[in-house]
């Protein structure tokens, strides 16, 4: 059972035990009766008594468990489908079950885990390496988390992994946080030197807090991947190597700012100055609408020097998911791209195309897929790989170094 701190009430809020399981109860059985009817081949990925009884149990169980338990079982059923779109949003902003996070922001890099955002008083772990969180190992921690999050490779358990290490509920129901929530940390700085510091759980009724980001901080900052992180698409000519570099971070549309006016402004850029290669970085990119990047497309078709074989570079790396791993492999297909980095968060033959729906009282989303995409036919693996592999370590993304973008800048063209 989790600490009454970190209690999560359902809407509406009562008093009364029997109304709040039956409201549960409910929820549980419009989950059982809904997500069968959207989730195109529930039963081809979980066989359909495996999961009725599941469903069934946690009914069952609702008056001995918190709420936060409950939001946690319902996770990981979800999770055991084994599709990156088929999830319960714990944390999305339109649940009232947003659990509780660690003011601390974690990231996997190749050569370990690390910290790369804090509230204030713990800025002494920015920037540094994980060793150990309680008396386990990240890697540890990552197994234990792993069963929870909607995945269909590693890389995608990579990206999310940290965001789930951070969350107060989790931490404490695998005994990895203490009975309080408070959790700690043991860091080393790039010297090696190693400290631990504990870090509590936000107060009842505590918001978010706005946290340092060490990608703000110079030297971070200075890497051109940094340089607007807020924007979903954004482009520069870089005259030293004749490169075009298109930084597409969001298949949605920016405010203000439809794509297709900035697929004007870049390939006016294009046909403005002299471009020997160009690189379309995908790296941060979650996907969203994959119509949203026609008027990219059909701009290079017309263009053909820009996409001769050699000249066109796309960097990917774990967070490149859905739509952003489609535009990734159509680039490679039609453009004859060249992928720079590390490999992609789902797989290239997927579930996806997602929908979402609400218990009708705890107001919990559930996200499902409504369509199979199948952009490789004669074969199906778990990701979508570089041609040229490039780590990310954490010294590099410190001292404002990429060496992914300097990769694909210094390929010798064909």
């Amino acid at each position: 059972m989790l600490c009454a701190l970190c209690h999560l009430a359902a809407a509406p809020a009562t008093n009364d035990p029997a109304v709040r399981v039956a409201r549960w109860q409910e929820d549980l059985d419009y989950f059982a009766s809904e997500l069968p009817a959207r989730e195109m081949d529930l039963f081809k990925l979980i066989p359909e008594g495996e999961f009725k009884r599941e469903v069934a149990e946690l009914k069952a169980e609702v008056p001995t468990l918190s709420d936060a338990e409950i939001v946690l079982r319902l996770t990981r059923l979800a999770a055991r489908l084994g599709v990156a779109h088929a999830l319960v949003k714990i944390g999305s902003a339109t649940s009232i079950h947003a659990l509780h996070l660690y003011p601390v922001t974690m990231r996997w890099f190749s050569d370990g885990l690390a910290i790369v955002a804090t509230a204030q008083e713990y800025q002494r772990m920015l920037g540094t390496r994980v060793v150990r969180i309680g008396s386990m190992t990240p890697k540890q921690i990552e197994t234990a988390v792993t069963p929870y999050i909607a995945h269909e490779n590693d890389a995608h358990v990579h990206a999310e992994s940290p965001r789930y290490m951070s969350i107060v509920e989790l931490m404490q129901h695998e005994k990895i946080a203490g009975a309080d929530g408070h959790l700690q940390l043991t860091c080393a700085k790039l010297d090696g030197q190693e400290f631990t510091m504990e870090i509590a759980p936000p107060g009842r009724g505590e918001t978010r807090r706005k946290l340092a980001d060490a990608a703000d901080i110079p030297p971070a900052s200075t890497a051109l991947c940094c340089k607007h992180r807020k924007s979903l698409y954004w482009c520069e000519y870089l005259p030293d190597t004749q490169t075009l570099y298109l930084q597409f971070n969001s298949h949605h549309e920016e405010p203000g700012r439809p794509f297709k006016d900035f697929a004007r402004e870049l390939f006016a850029v294009a046909d403005l100055y002299p471009v020997r290669r160009m690189v379309l970085d995908l790296r941060f990119n979650k996907g969203g609408h994959s119509e949203v990047a026609a008027p990219l497309e059909a701009g290079l078709r017309s263009r053909p020097a820009l996409t001769a074989k050699g000249h066109l570079y796309v960097l990917i790396g774990w967070t490149t998911f859905s739509a952003g791993m489609d535009e990734a492999a159509y680039f490679r297909k039609h453009f004859h791209a060249i992928l720079v980095g590390e490999p992609a968060g789902n797989k290239p033959n997927h579930y996806g195309s997602a929908e979402s729906f609400k218990l009708p009282n705890s107001k919990l989303e559930v996200e499902y897929s409504t369509r199979y995409t199948r952009l490789i036919r004669d074969a199906d693996p778990s990701s979508l790989d570089p041609d040229i592999p490039v780590p990310s370590r954490l010294n590099d993304f410190l001292a404002g170094r990429d060496p992914v973008l300097e990769a694909a800048l210094h390929h010798p063209l064909q």
